[in-house]
């Protein structure tokens, strides 16, 4: 007799259980017994495992939701073209005091004339409040006898583009 030809209905019937339990083994019913109580336990244990990875995840997504997304400071040279205009507003603002970039983007401020010490320190704090997206920092500062060659004042700045970046979670 063919199994596929057996009605389900057949099947299941209290007889046919009763017969096939019958048929068996007191070892092959232990050994069926242990293969079904072993799959019921590993499938509690996964429900289980499930349910936690769940729980975390959502204590996972609870603290986030509690924690402020702070911005990053990046810092990246400026590039020559972004520097020109400041260097030109510069040059027209303040006659007496010269003003070059150099190849490392460096800003040297540089007054010939000792009487316009005021005015050559004024423009050290001007460049710093009109350029509030740099970070300027002073690589070379001399007055005086102390400066080489014939200028009396000069002074060396190097820069550092800043800008801040909130990142965005990707869910």
């Amino acid at each position: 007799m063919k199994l596929q030809s057996i009605p389900l209905r057949r099947l299941l019937s209290p007889r046919f259980v009763t017969k096939a339990l019958h048929s068996f083994d007191k070892a092959t019913t232990v050994i069926v017994s242990l293969s079904w109580g072993g799959a019921l336990l590993v499938l509690l244990f996964a429900l289980y495992t499930v349910n936690m990875a769940m729980q975390a995840r959502q204590q996972v997504a609870e603290a986030e939701s509690m924690e402020p997304n702070v911005p990053q400071l990046r810092q990246r040279p400026p590039t020559v073209s972004e520097l020109e205009p400041l260097v030109k507003r510069l040059e027209r603002r303040f006659t007496g005091v010269s003003f070059s970039l150099g190849n490392d983007r460096s800003l040297t401020v540089v007054s010939n004339d000792a009487g316009q010490f005021r005015t050559w320190l004024m423009v050290l704090g001007y460049i710093d409040t009109i350029t509030p997206q740099y970070r300027w920092q002073i690589k070379s500062l001399c007055v005086g006898s102390l400066c080489p060659g014939t200028a009396p004042m000069r002074a060396i700045l190097t820069v550092q583009k800043i800008s801040f970046v909130i990142e965005k979670d990707d869910e």
